[in-house]
């Protein structure tokens, strides 16, 4: 069987004059796949998914179409005919959404800022592992959708209307296929994420002292990286949130910083923008941390002239053409692959997130040295983390803490029994 062209289908990124950023499915041409753009816009865009949503989808459905190029099945016209996968397909297709896809293939290409983008290209490679069961089940699911959609919408563009009978077909299929998803894995408490160790709170914060012999950074980079490690471990924001800080948002007069929602702000120059998720909030911050805030664009971000022309507070440093441009998700996650190396087993997973879940620990302890209630430190906390109260979410972030209480508790009571 001939092999698809290396470069078929690829997930791009447009984004419009008013700061919106679209995913769309390109062929290798340059031109949008027709339907999975009508899904995507009409079931998950206009439902008022994330941009990083429809990526998602888009990315699943890609494995459906390259499958169907392999098989030499055409959707389009079978569907149109009422005749739909059969079972040895829906299994052909089940065990091909295994397959993973090479770094090259799993990035999401970038494109000019603009509303058309017929002269983007991109690249489809194979590779011989499998993704995750939790990943699987994902494609999974998007896939059992747009198979049942795009047959009601073929056939409903050719007789204006779907018989009971042929949709009861349709929803066989997918049910069919829904059913073959792996189940999903429920992780062990011991393997779940928690935040740092004392010990490795400690060795970080040392690591990034800006005289440490152990600092991975460049003279240039060490103010920079520590403001941001020390407002990720002290204030528990999210990777996205701390490179959507603004100047502005700092009140240095009240001493707070505002972590605030702007999605699709056109004037932030990444196309791959980082945003606040959930609720808006305003944090306190200590004189100690507002201090190196106000040090650093006083002293390290002015030195940059395209600074000048943006007010996102953490900038890239770099020299070259993007020096003074908003630092990228990208760009973060080369500071904390160089924090890695410095300690690769005692930070094999360190990332922002693990600072999230660190500063919720850190959080529990203070509220029960203040002996604040269950309700009054979850209303608290939600805040804080910018959750909806009474969401539920906070339990994610206290596992540790939980831990350690049940230990503590345990050795009382085996104390208890052994002086009885």
């Amino acid at each position: 069987m001939k092999m698809l062209d290396a470069d078929k289908y690829s997930v791009r990124f447009l984004q419009f004059l008013d700061g919106e950023r679209y995913p769309l499915l390109m062929s290798s041409k340059g031109v949008p796949h027709w339907y999975v753009t009508l899904f995507a816009t009409t079931q998950i865009r206009n439902a008022s998914k994330a941009p990083n949503t429809m990526a998602a989808v888009l990315a699943a459905i890609r494995v459906l179409l390259e499958w169907s190029l392999r098989q030499k099945v055409d959707l389009e016209a079978r569907f149109a005919q009422r005749s739909f996968l059969n079972e040895q397909e829906l299994e052909s297709l089940r065990s091909y959404t295994q397959h993973k896809l090479r770094e090259s293939d799993a990035r999401i290409s970038k494109v000019v800022r603009t509303v058309r983008t017929e002269n983007a290209r991109g690249s489809i490679q194979r590779a011989g592992n499998t993704v995750s069961s939790a990943t699987q089940y994902v494609r999974m699911s998007y896939i059992a959708d747009y198979l049942e959609w795009l047959a009601i919408q073929l056939i409903e563009g050719e007789a204006r209307h779907v018989n009971e009978e042929t949709l009861q077909r349709i929803k066989r299929m997918k049910t069919s296929f829904v059913a073959r998803r792996p189940q999903k894995s429920n992780r062990s408490r011991e393997s779940a994420r928690k935040g740092l160790t004392e010990e490795q709170q400690s060795v970080l914060l040392s690591i990034v002292e800006i005289d440490s012999i152990q600092n991975p950074f460049s003279e240039a980079l060490r103010k920079r990286n520590q403001l941001l490690i020390l407002l990720l471990y002290h204030l528990g924001l999210r990777g996205g949130e701390l490179l959507a800080l603004r100047v502005s948002d700092f009140d240095f007069q009240q001493n707070t910083v505002l972590v605030a929602r702007r999605h699709d702000n056109p004037n932030d120059p990444r196309l791959y923008q980082p945003v606040v998720k959930t609720a808006d909030r305003r944090i306190p911050l200590a004189d100690r941390l507002m201090k190196a805030v106000s040090e650093y664009i006083l002293v390290n971000r002015r030195q940059f002239f395209l600074a000048k022309k943006h007010d996102f507070l953490f900038v890239t440093h770099q020299a070259g053409p993007f020096a003074g441009q908003p630092l990228s998700i990208k760009g973060l996650a080369k500071v904390f692959k160089e924090l890695q190396a410095v300690e690769p087993e005692l930070f094999k997973h360190l990332t922002p997130h693990l600072l999230r879940h660190t500063a919720n620990d850190r959080f529990s302890v203070l509220m029960d040295k203040r002996g604040a209630s269950a309700a009054e430190e979850e209303k608290m906390r939600s805040y804080m983390m910018g959750w909806k109260e009474g969401s539920g979410t906070a339990a994610t972030y206290t596992r540790r803490h939980i831990e350690n209480k049940a230990k503590e508790a345990a050795l009382m009571l085996q104390e208890k029994s052994t002086k009885e």
